[in-house]
């Protein structure tokens, strides 16, 4: 569980943010460039499951047409339905 910072802490941070801050752009690259690398890693929340009913022959035609492009029926129709939807009009609001 994370502690909660003293004042003095708080101070210090926000002394540090005041001085990233005040850098240009070339000062902020150069710090950039020289640092050593650092490894990140970022979480994705978890997919939402949707269950649709597939007839038989429909579902074995998805699982031949996925077996071909290896990988997994699911992520075909994910990938489908991804690029499907980046073709469609953005809604409007």
């Amino acid at each position: 569980m994370a502690q909660k910072l003293t004042a003095a802490q708080r101070r210090a941070l926000k002394q540090e943010a005041v001085g990233w801050d005040e850098l240009s752009d070339e000062d902020f690259a150069r710090l950039f460039s020289e640092g050593p690398p650092v490894r990140v890693r970022v979480r994705r929340p978890p997919p939402k499951a949707l269950t649709i009913a597939l007839d038989e022959q429909t579902l074995n035609r998805l699982k031949r047409v996925a077996r071909h492009k290896q990988v997994r029926a699911r992520h075909l129709v994910a990938m489908w339905i991804a690029e499907h939807l980046s073709q469609e009009r953005p809604a409007e609001k």
